[in-house]
């Protein structure tokens, strides 16, 4: 697999995990939650807004998949 490959690889899953986090950010979070209850033995408490942030997260995720799908890489050929 040469660089474009795998660049285009890593934008795919960015598009896809971007997308979960537009989708279900609640989910996400109670994921997070049991995760950090489980790994870590903390409360995990979200705030009003936290769905909010996850969703800009998943657009940044998206934007930066579909960069990595378009052009092949960081810097445009």
């Amino acid at each position: 697999m040469n660089a474009t490959q795998s660049s285009r690889a890593a934008g795919l899953l960015l598009v896809v995990a971007g997308a979960i986090h537009l989708l279900v950010p609640r989910l996400l979070l109670r994921i997070a939650a049991v995760g950090y209850d489980t790994a870590l033995a903390v409360e995990f408490e979200p705030r009003a807004n936290a769905s909010r942030r996850v969703r800009l997260v998943g657009v940044a995720m998206l934007a930066a998949g579909a960069h990595l799908l378009y052009h092949g890489g960081v810097r445009p050929r």
